[in-house]
């Protein structure tokens, strides 16, 4: 079969046209009716009126406020239906009594250490403060005895998570936004498949958009006979329901709750180099040995019982296991039931509290206000602000979104470098050789505000210094972006620019 007869015979694009078709069905008739029905038009007047009343007083990001508000009032019946299909943010009341009732499951397994707070607060009150935000928002705690590592490229990562598996014991825990058969999926299906048949307890969850063109659809029961306990992700339906908005971008692996890896790295060849498609991918992942690792679990079991129904013995999986004192540690997630968008603050807090220099990389540079000027006020306050992008795109339009963000922070003097052996999927950042974020969410908005998101907070461990050596390699062969590069764009694409920067918050 031919591409374009693979793409239309795809579950993502025959689930995508029953959605359009529902949405159609509803918003057609009611344009139709509007146009010639004084009284229903006026009525859809006075709804978008009403609606842009709501987005205004709505406790949102500004950058979302504008971006609904110009659909909404230029196509009174077809922004109005939209937004009240789409265009809110929360969960809606099921999903958010679910995940309450997850999250709430664990209480009181992780309990915060204000001892190791007050040690690091007496040398530097603002990483306390930094380290807090986190946890008094995350549920989480700061954590020693743990040894950290940077692991990129991602064969790196690949080899050491191999023999991590060989050696499991007691349990394997997988969580990944992307599984793709190849290399990579095959040898460590090989050793998940033999440690089920021993008796290791194994389970994979996987997000249904991530892998739909990638898996088959009978997949999960596929690895339930081979005794791999198996869960899809919110499943995507031909359905209006907005959770399906919502996606699982999370990436663990945990074995026996004494390792754990995570990052940006996914399961699928590209990601460790055994199969080209955007040049070279740049791609990172750290690894966790010791007493952090436990929350990592907590977090996995969390997830498993809102998407599954099942209570969860915290006890049995979550143990205590210390290994050498490395830094300070802080796992986390970040779901869209909580809005005060830990990510997103927790990325401002280490950009306001350097005092030399901050590194950022991220595939995708979509910024709202709040993280952009806090990058403008770090490089305008003369802290060295260097951020790695992509030079070749996996996705376009989003690409055009980023380079649409370029100028106003060259222009303020941070610097903008792209990759230009192909593509980086690194997410991280780094502050002043003590403290970096790395993980899963990237520098956008569906990160910040609909995914669901995991990264690991770290002071002064080894893995920081690793994630700053390998962030100066990755400059070294980054290209500049000048401002002469910004300004020589074809007003087409200017266009294009400055319409997808207004609407990307909804993309």
């Amino acid at each position: 079969m031919n591409r374009l007869g693979k793409i239309l015979s795809s579950r993502l694009f025959v689930v995508s046209v029953l959605i359009f078709i529902q949405i159609a069905v509803i918003v057609l008739p009611m344009f139709f009716l509007s146009a010639y029905y004084i009284p229903l038009f006026l009525f859809f007047e006075f709804l978008s009126f009403l609606i842009s009343i709501n987005i205004v007083n709505r406790n949102n990001n500004p950058d979302f406020k504008i971006a609904w508000i110009i659909p909404v009032l230029c196509f009174p019946v077809g922004g109005a239906l939209l937004y009240i299909m789409f265009g809110r943010t929360h969960l809606n009341k099921k999903n958010t009594a679910k995940l309450k009732e997850a999250v709430e499951s664990s209480s009181g397994i992780i309990v915060p250490d204000n001892e190791l707070l007050d040690m690091i607060g007496v040398k530097n009150a603002h990483i306390r403060r930094e380290a807090s935000y986190i946890i008094n928002n995350s549920r989480s705690n700061i954590y020693a005895f743990t040894e950290t590592e940077f692991l990129n490229p991602g064969m790196l990562f690949f080899d050491d998570l191999i023999q991590e598996l060989r050696k499991a014991e007691s349990y394997i825990f997988l969580e990944y936004f992307i599984i793709g058969d190849g290399e990579m999926w095959q040898q460590i299906f090989d050793i998940l498949r033999d440690k089920a048949a021993s008796g290791v307890e194994v389970r994979l969850m996987y997000d249904d958009i991530g892998t739909i063109n990638l898996l088959p659809v009978d997949f999960p029961a596929a690895m339930q006979a081979h005794g791999i306990r198996t869960v899809v992700f919110n499943p995507y339906k031909p359905s209006l329901d907005r959770f399906m908005n919502y996606r699982d971008h999370r990436k663990f692996a945990i074995i026996d709750g004494k390792v754990a890896f995570t990052g940006g790295i996914n399961i699928a060849d590209e990601y460790i180099n055994r199969k080209e498609r955007f040049g070279f991918w740049e791609d990172s992942c750290v690894k966790l040995n010791g007493d952090a690792v436990r929350k990592v679990v907590v977090l996995y079991l969390e997830m498993w019982y809102f998407a599954t129904g099942e209570k969860q013995d915290y006890d049995k999986y979550a143990i205590r296991y210390q290994s050498k004192n490395d830094g300070f540690v802080i796992p986390f997630s970040d779901e869209p039931l909580f809005r005060g968008l830990i990510h997103e603050n927790a990325y401002v807090n280490v950009i306001d509290n350097a005092k030399k220099y901050v590194y950022i990389c991220t595939p995708y540079l979509i910024l709202d206000d709040v993280v952009e000027n806090a990058l403008i006020r770090a490089a305008r306050s003369g802290i060295d602000v260097k951020i790695i992008t992509p030079h070749i795109p996996d996705k376009k339009l989003i690409f055009e979104m980023t380079q649409a963000n370029y100028t106003r922070l060259i222009d303020n003097g941070v610097g903008i470098y792209e990759f230009v052996p192909g593509f980086i999927h690194t997410k991280m950042i780094i502050s002043d050789d003590m403290t970096a974020i790395v993980g899963t969410c990237n520098f956008d908005y569906r990160s910040f505000y609909l995914h669901f998101e995991n990264g690991v907070w770290m002071y002064k461990s080894k893995a920081v210094s690793q994630a700053c050596q390998s962030f100066l390699n990755s400059l070294s062969v980054s290209e500049k972006i000048t401002p002469e590069f910004c300004r020589n764009v074809s007003f087409g694409r200017q266009l294009l620019r400055s319409l997808i920067k207004v609407l990307s918050p909804l993309l």
